[in-house]
């Protein structure tokens, strides 16, 4: 018997749809489209580090990085996404082929080779989520790759440098993500290279009676390296940045507990640590032969930057440097305990159910702007959430929760109450405070009937 007194809601209107649509004034069939999709990648060796420094955007401003991809887009007369991490470069292009994508990028950088990997169609789909999901990553599950590609998704958005239906494109990456993290429970894994260093740094700091260590750089990297150097009982600690005023402003509470110095201050105090870290952020290495590290004795020094902060040349001879190359080969080593091949053969099965949905998804052009509209309007929602006075310390979730709700309202095939969506928000494991969770179960409601009283959903022209 139906609940009277909670009315069913359907927004199954808005996903009325045809299999050709019309785009910029021309007659478009996705699915055909989707076959002009293609990728070039590379993950970095030992073989190919040189090549993957040199192309990198990592330690680019973003202007810099912006008129690189512009530049790109506008050599091959095509929409072009690229991301960069510490361990990889990929492109993705819109209506030519890999080989096509790869020598735009040799033209425009000026390489006359590189050794990538290419991709086309629906495998462009697969090894991106699998990218994504940390399942070709040197730490099976990590999750600071994901967060790198919804930034740099984001950013391609919001500068036009990809349009609506290969935005839905990126879409259906991260849905298919979420499902393959869940599968495995990848959720508790590691979040970045930096924390394969924990027993590195526990062992240099326990080895010596007297400790002292230097982070550069007080980034998100650099704040991480402190926060463990702290948890190991660490007690002299110097930050050095660019702006220690700055730094002290955004990282009040842990200003009190390590000593934030310039680099000129640096070059000039006598510190002799035990530990040097570098989180720096630049295109091209900070210490090198002409521009050595400025302390001579004794050290370990463990380089976190990519690309690389402090070359070989830029070291004494009694001091031991670890860079990326040191980090993969401890990666490895981990990986043993997961069964690679296992996982990797269970995600392509995942991936089979998955890509059925996806391509349903991709050529229902109206299914595609309306979960783009969910998503922009719950994010946008999650904002005011994160000012809100009972927020406490759960202001980092708000975002990924708006997301999952979206999901959830977008993956519905037919009517549903209020009451199923707010029994979802409400039983959410995330830390939450639960006066803040009836505020988020009223905002969203309040959102859902306003929008299932429309004949069409803001912002749908065509």
């Amino acid at each position: 018997m139906s609940n009277l007194g909670d009315p069913k809601i359907d927004l199954s209107r808005f996903f009325v749809e045809s299999a050709v649509h019309e785009i910029n004034g021309r007659q478009v069939n996705p699915k055909k489209l989707m076959d002009g999709v293609s990728m070039i990648t590379m993950k970095i060796d030992s073989e190919n580090v040189d090549h993957v420094r040199y192309l990198t955007t990592e330690g680019l401003s973003k202007k810099e990085r912006l008129d690189y991809i512009k530049e790109l887009s506008d050599n091959l007369q095509s929409e072009i996404f690229e991301m960069s991490t510490c361990n990889r470069v990929l492109y993705v292009g819109f209506g030519l082929s890999s080989h096509e994508l790869e020598a735009g990028i040799l033209e425009t950088t000026s390489l006359t080779q590189a050794p990538f990997d290419h991709y086309s169609g629906m495998d462009v789909w697969r090894h991106l989520v699998k990218v994504c999901s940390g399942l070709d990553s040197f730490i099976i599950g990590e999750l600071q790759v994901m967060s790198q590609f919804r930034g740099a998704v984001a950013m391609h958005r919001k500068q036009g440098l990809v349009g609506d239906i290969n935005s839905s494109f990126f879409d259906h990456v991260i849905s298919a993500n979420r499902a393959i993290r869940r599968q495995f429970g990848f959720n508790q894994t590691t979040e970045s290279m930096l924390n394969l260093a924990t027993s590195a740094l526990e062992e240099a700091i326990s080895s010596q009676e007297n400790n002292s260590s230097v982070v550069l750089g007080f980034g998100d990297m650099g704040r991480k390296a402190v926060e463990v150097l702290l948890s190991l009982g660490q007690k002299e600690i110097y930050v050095v940045t660019r702006s220690p005023e700055k730094a002290i402003q955004r990282n009040p509470s842990m200003s009190e507990s390590v000593e934030i110095i310039s680099f000129d201050e640096w070059n000039n105090k006598k510190i002799n640590p035990n530990l040097i870290i570098s989180t720096i952020r630049n295109s091209t290495p900070k210490f090198t032969k002409q521009n050595p590290i400025p302390e001579k004795n004794s050290a370990t020094l463990m380089d976190f930057s990519w690309p690389p902060s402090i070359e070989k040349s830029g070291v004494c001879e009694n001091q031991q440097l670890y860079g990326m190359e040191h980090w993969i080969r401890v990666a490895h080593r981990l990986g043993v305990e997961w069964d690679y091949t296992s996982i990797l053969e269970q995600s392509d099965e995942i991936l089979d159910g998955i890509e059925e949905k996806f391509m349903s998804a991709l050529t229902d052009r109206s299914r595609a702007k309306f979960r783009a509209y969910m998503y922009r309007t719950l994010e946008s929602l999650s904002e005011e959430w994160e000012r809100s006075e009972f927020v406490e310390n759960s202001t980092e979730q708000m975002g990924a929760f708006s997301r999952e709700i979206a999901t959830w309202i977008c993956n519905q095939e037919g009517p549903f109450t209020k009451g199923e969506l707010e029994n979802m928000m409400m039983s959410t494991s995330r830390p939450i405070n639960s006066d803040l969770l009836k505020k988020v179960a009223s905002d969203v409601n309040e959102t859902v009937v306003r929008l299932s009283e429309m004949s069409t959903f803001p912002g749908d022209n065509s």
